[in-house]
């Protein structure tokens, strides 16, 4: 069997709120062995959701509905589902004598417990909507409230239980990811295993790494975890150690354990990031340890005077360069006496650009006591944009140099 997800809410559409429930529907779906293809966001509207459950049943053999399973004059949900399966309203006396158990308001506990009639529930014992299933043609409409905690009490009192019978087999997934290269380059070493259909291994790009997903589907849970190790292991035999990162963590915080597992100090230098670095560096409590501190030197005499960058680099290459960017490093990595220094200068926009320093030009500067590496991005987008995306990658450039810290060809220095 195969189902898909309806979510209503007008503040889906207007990006005032993201979608957690269609990934909890995801996740008890794979659980399940229910292969799902399709989730629809739909506003709240008794006609637009009336079509899209219409359409989704036509395709699918479960739908499952979030949202929309309010009192009086937002239960827009079980209007349509009545609608779109010619099924009445009728008042459920169990649900309504729990209702009123709890002391709930006559009027709003009448309004919750009419449901389709002939329906199965599910009690939501984290709030008042319960879980209803129902039957229409062979086909389950399951209308379920928008709460994500209402929702994985529904799960948990039966739902995952109803949905299981129906499955075929068990699907695990999981995630490996890769720092320090490209999405073609991780692409190019596990093309291979991307050719298979069981296991499916995909590549997403994230903020400053590269998950590779992947998805294997089993007889039970056994098998499948079996699958998913199998494929796992033979992914991790292509990438060196220095590549994998820790799923789950955020740059900064991978930055913070890297240089807390390698007792190592850290400085920043920042022109063209204006301080975005530091702060999100600062962000992670205890990094006060390591993070011995940075400097915004937006102007020339900062630049100068602060960090000693000399006068005739700048008069010669300009603020925006590899000459610039260099002394920057070196001159932080000396002002704050630590064992790496980050520099960043460049243009953001939206004017100062030129032929041959475009906007969204960035140069970058890495120094530590073993080795320096200075190197140019340029990135489109807003100022705000190119400020976020050169601090990622300014985050991921520490986080390789650190992993490798003091490693030379033969050995440690």
């Amino acid at each position: 069997m195969n189902a898909e997800i309806v979510s209503t809410g007008t503040e889906l559409l207007l990006g005032k709120s993201c979608n957690e429930d269609a990934r909890i529907l995801c996740d008890l779906l794979a659980r399940c062995g229910i292969d799902i293809y399709r989730y629809t966001t739909v506003g709240d509207n008794v006609g637009r959701i009336v079509e899209a459950y219409k359409e989704a049943l036509e395709r699918s053999d479960i739908v499952l509905s979030t949202g929309g399973l309010g009192g009086t004059g937002s239960d827009l949900s079980k209007q349509a589902a009545s609608i779109a399966t010619f099924i009445p309203l009728e008042t459920d006396p169990d649900i309504y004598k729990y209702l009123m158990d709890k002391h709930v308001p006559e009027r709003i506990s009448r309004a919750f417990a009419a449901i389709p009639a002939g329906s199965t529930v599910f009690q939501n014992t984290s709030g008042v909507a319960p879980g209803i299933v129902i039957h229409t043609n062979g086909k389950y409409l399951i209308l379920l409230p928008g709460p994500p905690e209402e929702i994985k009490s529904i799960i948990r009192n039966g739902l995952e239980a109803f949905l299981k019978t129906f499955g075929n087999g068990y699907t695990k997934n999981d995630v490996v990811k890769i720092v320090g290269l490209r999405e073609s380059e991780v692409e190019d070493k596990i093309h291979d295993l991307a050719l298979s259909f069981n296991p499916t291994v995909s590549t997403f790009l994230k903020k400053g790494w590269i998950e590779i997903s992947l998805t294997a589907k089993g007889k039970d849970e056994n098998e499948a975890i079996a699958i998913l190790e199998d494929v796992k292991r033979r992914v991790l035999e292509r990438f060196p150690e220095k590549f994998l990162g820790k799923v789950g963590e955020t740059l900064e915080e991978e930055l913070y354990r890297l240089l807390k597992e390698k007792n190592l100090t850290l400085s920043v230098a920042e022109s063209v990031t204006g301080g975005m670095i530091s702060d999100r560096i600062v962000s992670i409590p205890g990094i006060s340890s390591f993070f011995r501190g940075g400097v915004v030197v937006y102007s020339n005499e900062s630049k100068v005077n602060i960090l000693g960058v000399d006068e005739k680099t700048i008069v010669e290459h300009g603020a925006v360069s590899k000459a610039c960017v260099f002394e920057m490093a070196k001159g932080a990595l000396e002002v704050f006496k630590t064992d790496i220094a980050i520099a960043t200068t460049g243009i953001a926009g939206p004017t100062g650009g030129t032929k041959d320093k475009p906007l969204g030009t960035v140069w970058f500067g890495l120094s530590s006591k073993f080795e320096s590496q200075v190197w140019q991005k340029i990135y489109g987008g807003t100022r705000n944009e190119v400020r976020k995306a050169a601090s990622d990658d300014a985050l991921e450039a520490l986080i390789n140099m650190i992993a490798n810290f003091g490693v030379i060809e033969n050995g440690r220095r």
